[in-house]
């Protein structure tokens, strides 16, 4: 009898560590097994669709032909994590929010499997804000402004104006039209299929910016990248228009299959501050260009001790 006890007692301490476990990860309200819901609304034509995102928040968006914003969320409720849907006369705004926000939890393990899948008419202007998410945006024709702590956006055959800037931030662009003003701290931009129809820049501090035309550009292109590599692919499209190269005299590359009309240097403020003495210091610089027909458009590849590179 008290051995079988003491066995019944061993099994027992085996079992209970896995019960806590089960217990707190039900209370977190992180269990798959939790009800996936689902909402829907659809709208008249507005101006503008705003959406206001956090955490790991995915987001769907594309164009339709239906005269109307149709909205859907799916998502897993938890105490904390709420959304507001709001119609106003030009505007539609969507907006999540976080409920006694944990600063000791990782921002990223909010709103995880909440998904916005949105459908919008030609000429809507999208604009989103917040800490973070991950987007899709295919078939679409209008506005897209994004400002975000860090994002993940891939755009597919969209057409139209583009403006999107983050600390951290990876972007890929395929089979579209429009102006692109893209800047980043951190992150990688890759294009193809690209057709420069507006002013466009691409930037950033640290991530390789790659692009890859569909047609030669109509309008002035910047693409800079102070540490890494910034490179336009042309495809075989004519050249023309104005070519400026710029890189660190001392620690940046330049590339071209061309050959340069003009070679210089010149001095600018430092990109990197080691401290206070560092203030008003100047780098020297190499710029090269070429012309070939007219001055326009001007394409711009700068970089700072990466390389800067034009492919034929």
């Amino acid at each position: 009898m008290e051995t079988l006890k003491r066995t019944l007692l061993i099994k027992l301490l085996l079992i209970l560590p896995f019960t806590l476990i089960i217990q707190s990860y039900t209370e977190s309200g992180r269990l798959s097994s939790r009800e996936l819901k689902e909402e829907a609304w659809k709208f008249p034509v507005k101006d503008t669709l705003s959406l206001e995102t956090f955490g790991s928040t995915k987001v769907f968006i594309s164009g339709s032909s239906s005269g109307e914003i149709e909205i859907k969320l799916r998502y897993i409720e938890r105490p904390d994590e709420i959304f507001e849907v709001k119609e106003m006369q030009r505007t539609i705004y969507l907006k999540e929010n976080i409920l006694d926000y944990d600063r000791h939890r990782p921002t990223k393990s909010y709103f995880e499997k909440w998904t916005w899948i949105i459908k919008v008419p030609i000429g809507t202007f999208i604009k989103c804000n917040g800490s973070s998410g991950d987007f899709k945006v295919t078939g679409f024709n209008g506005s897209f402004k994004a400002v975000l702590g860090s994002g993940s956006f891939l755009f597919d055959n969209v057409e139209g104006k583009i403006d999107m800037s983050s600390a951290v931030m990876n972007v890929q662009i395929y089979n579209s039209n429009g102006s692109f003003n893209i800047s980043s701290a951190v992150g990688s931009m890759r294009a193809t299929g690209l057709t420069i129809s507006g002013n466009s820049s691409f930037s950033s501090a640290i991530g390789t910016i790659k692009i890859s035309l569909a047609r030669t550009s109509a309008a002035d292109l910047y693409v800079g990248s102070n540490l890494n590599k910034a490179q336009v692919r042309l495809n075989g499209h004519p050249v023309t228009g104005y070519f400026e190269f710029i890189a660190l005299a001392d620690g940046g590359k330049i590339i071209s299959p061309f050959k340069f009309d003009n070679e210089e240097t010149f001095q600018d403020d430092i990109k990197s501050y080691r401290d206070s003495s560092d203030f008003g210091k100047k780098s020297e610089y190499m710029k090269k260009s070429f012309k070939r027909g007219d001055s326009n458009p001007k394409i711009t590849l700068k970089t700072g001790t990466g390389i800067a590179k034009l492919i034929k």
